[in-house]
């Protein structure tokens, strides 16, 4: 899924946890009825986001929700927690945390995990949360293929004996290293090469048949995708890179893309049941390997609070 796909879902997310609270309070009139049945007529998706937070709103109190009655508290909250598991487990096929393409894959990495792997030529890639690799080296070529991730790549050069050329294939292109190192990031079909050190040939097939391909210089990135290539740009390479020093960093960024980045590294599914707060702007410099801490942060700065189901999922309301 791509970013602009994920950052919808959320977004679609944050409206069903709206309609929730907004259902429990005292105010709730008909004409908020009938927005409301027009807001689940517009889209499956937004019945299934109903369904899922209804699900794991139930036993909790947040902005007027009223809780269960003590005669069916017990019985509420194993049904609700049962029910919340199942929307996270199709939750978790819809973003593509049970991706069976990655189950066979050479390499893996879970949520939160970074692993290097030294290669049989002497190249070095490094592998961030969720990425899946697989080695095709032949006579003829180093090739790889990145089947789902980031990954950084530090690649022995072409001297003395070696001859072989190193390309990275991921989706519908590929990036030939014209020198030692640079990352490649997949997210479905959508693709972002940056480079850290020389230069990187990218070239894509696009849909129409047609073949592009470009120079990617030292401190530069591009983007590909079905559509085919992009204008290179100027890469934050401190930034889109820190995650090999176990760091994720926010310069002033939307909360929706912190979630976003965050759920990246978090071993269950986080969400915001809060009207207004997916805009507001989160700086700061966390951990990969603890996202709660991040989160305990970021909601004492935006007068939030957090509470976990289990390692399922963590809300912030």
């Amino acid at each position: 899924m791509t970013d602009a796909a994920d950052n919808q879902q959320i977004r679609i997310d944050t409206e069903a946890a709206e309609w929730v609270i907004r259902q429990g309070g005292d105010k709730f009139t008909s004409q908020d009825q009938q927005s409301f049945k027009a807001w689940m007529a517009a889209s499956p998706l937004h019945q299934q986001a109903f369904q899922r937070a209804s699900a794991l709103w139930s036993g909790f109190d947040a902005g007027g929700r009223k809780k269960q009655v003590k005669a069916r508290r017990a019985a509420g909250y194993v049904a609700t927690t049962g029910l919340a598991g199942l929307g996270i487990f199709a939750l978790s096929f819809h973003l593509g945390w049970f991706d069976p393409s990655s189950w066979l894959a050479d390499y893996t990495t879970g949520s939160g995990q970074i692993r290097t792997i030294h290669l049989t030529d002497g190249s070095i890639a490094e592998l961030d949360s969720r990425a899946a690799l697989n080695i095709r080296y032949t006579d003829g070529e180093r090739r790889v293929v990145l089947v789902k991730g980031e990954a950084y790549f530090t690649v022995a050069p072409v001297a003395g004996e070696e001859r072989r050329p190193f390309i990275v294939e991921a989706a519908s292109g590929t990036s030939t290293a014209l020198g030692t190192q640079f990352m490649v990031a997949r997210d479905g079909d959508d693709v972002d090469t940056t480079v850290t050190e020389h230069k990187v040939r990218v070239t894509v097939n696009k849909q129409s048949g047609l073949t592009q391909s470009l120079i990617v210089a030292e401190g530069q990135g591009v983007h590909y995708g079905p559509g085919g290539l992009t204008d290179t740009y100027n890469a934050e390479l401190s930034k889109l890179t820190a995650w090999r020093h176990g760091q994720v960093v926010f310069d002033n960024e939307p909360l929706v893309n912190v979630i976003n980045r965050l759920n990246h590294y978090s071993h269950g599914r986080i969400m915001v049941f809060k009207p207004g707060v997916m805009q507001r702007r989160v700086s700061g410099v966390f951990a990969c390997a603890d996202v709660d801490n991040a989160l305990i942060t970021i909601s004492q700065e935006l007068h939030l609070k957090v509470v976990s189901v289990g390692r399922l999922v963590t809300l912030l309301y």
